[in-house]
């Protein structure tokens, strides 16, 4: 037996479906590392939603590899051999789905590699999320060997790929969309969902039963030797989906409190991150301490920097967390990478942390109002902590003239103001150029500009 699958591997596309398919996966990874390379979570989906540029490479091989014995005329040769015809097709059968598991197996274990030098949570689910990920590749491969059996026509494989490639490509879209238990189960990619929220893994089991049943109908067809065993083959799969979306959860994406839960600094709990982004803690401490000194004079000036736990992709309302405590600076931590793995950069994060110290980003200001609030923080970080004020707009600029010339009481009183309007998602900017009748409501008009 594996004399033949060594010759089955000499003969067939299988050494080129794994070297294209670990090089495709490989880079439309790495081109989103940022997103994964510190979260279990974002790695399963990221791996899953490579699905729409893999599966396609998958089945159009699998059809090529199918339909070989019946473009070469030697079908019948084969068929008037002793060997049982599923026999025969064993080593076909295992040598493609082999190959197309073995590329995607080695990118999961290149990127969890990374993953694990930096991830600090695992709600421990992940394995299962990959484990469905390999068994789609494994389904469409059997798929396209027996629908290259039925049809070995040389335009079957590449028709195959692209009807495949639209429908994965335009299902990309259904993003934001209400759930439907139906959908999830078909798709082989997971819905949206990030670092503080999970999928349940019955969505997981209900596409392995319909992955499942798909590739029995696809060993089924290939197998089949009338018309009316090739209409059976697809009973499996009917019944598979049926099934799988009986398991399917109704809304895959639930909370993960446990991510969320706060880690502070030991040395003063003023700087907090949630769990999942523990490794973050040493980024954030010192821009954030920094922002807090330079703000320890102003008057209802914050007294502590916490991540938001909150989704903007996923929650519909804010969370307890920072929310409604004016004395603590959310901050939606920015994922960057550089050498040595992934970091927060302190440039990036001194800024947030001062835009979000002015203010409550939050706010439904329009477009004209979000510019005046973001001249006036940018004129009290260039003052406060001392950074270059080479890119102040001209508004920016004379704002931070005015503060310069007041005494060093009524200057911290102006930001103490500014501060307070913006967080009640007034205009800062008027309070610090103590210009009160040039302040804008933030009417319903102007929000939704």
């Amino acid at each position: 037996m594996f004399r033949m699958v060594r010759l089955e591997t000499k003969r067939s596309v299988a050494p080129a479906l794994f070297l294209a398919l670990a090089a495709l996966t490989r880079v439309f990874l790495w081109m989103d590392v940022q997103q994964w390379a510190a979260s279990w979570t974002s790695l399963v989906h990221s791996l899953r939603s490579t699905a729409w540029v893999v599966l396609p490479l998958v089945l159009a091989a699998a059809i090529w590899h199918g339909g070989r014995e019946r473009r070469s005329a030697v079908s019948e040769l084969f068929a008037a051999t002793p060997r049982p015809g599923p026999v025969r097709l064993l080593p076909a059968f295992a040598v493609t789905a082999g190959a197309a598991v073995l590329a995607v197996a080695a990118i999961v274990g290149w990127a969890a590699a990374i993953v694990s030098g930096n991830a600090t949570f695992s709600d421990g689910q992940w394995p299962l999320g990959l484990a469905v990920g390999l068994l789609v590749v494994v389904a469409v491969a059997l798929l396209g060997l027996g629908i290259g059996r039925v049809a070995p026509a040389p335009v079957a494989a590449p028709l195959g790929a692209v009807l495949l490639f639209l429908v994965l490509a335009v299902s990309q879209v259904r993003d934001g969309r209400p759930a439907n238990r139906l959908v999830d189960t078909v798709l082989p990619m997971l819905p949206v969902t990030d670092d503080f929220h999970r999928v349940l893994p019955s969505l997981s089991a209900g596409q392995a039963v319909w992955f499942a049943a798909l590739g029995l109908s696809g060993v089924l067809l290939a197998v089949a030797a009338t018309t009316r065993a090739r209409v059976l083959a697809a009973a499996p799969a009917v019944a598979g989906l049926a099934l799988g979306s009986l398991v399917a959860p109704s809304g895959a994406i639930v909370p993960e409190p446990r991510a969320t839960e706060m880690v502070c600094a030991a040395e003063d709990g003023r700087v907090c991150v949630t769990r999942v982004h523990r490794a973050a803690l040493h980024d954030l401490l010192p821009p954030a301490r920094r922002v807090l000194d330079a703000f320890a004079g102003v008057p209802g000036g914050p007294t502590r920097v916490q991540e938001d736990p909150v989704s903007w992709m996923i929650d519909d309302g804010r969370a307890a967390g920072g929310a409604g405590d004016p004395g603590t600076v959310r901050i939606e931590l920015p994922y960057r990478t550089q050498q040595g793995g992934i970091r927060w950069e302190p440039a990036t994060v001194l800024d947030l942390l001062a835009q979000n110290a002015l203010g409550d980003r939050d706010c439904p200001l329009g477009e004209r109002a979000r510019a005046r609030a973001s001249d006036a923080s940018k004129a009290v970080t260039v003052l406060l902590l001392d950074t270059p004020a080479d890119r102040l707009s001209p508004v920016a600029r004379a704002a931070l003239d005015t503060l310069r010339a007041l005494p060093a009481e009524e200057r911290r009183q102006r930001i103490g103001e500014a501060r307070k309007a913006g967080l009640a998602c007034g205009d800062p900017l008027a309070a610090v150029t103590g210009d009160a009748g040039t302040g804008e409501a933030v009417t319903g008009e102007e929000a939704g500009r």
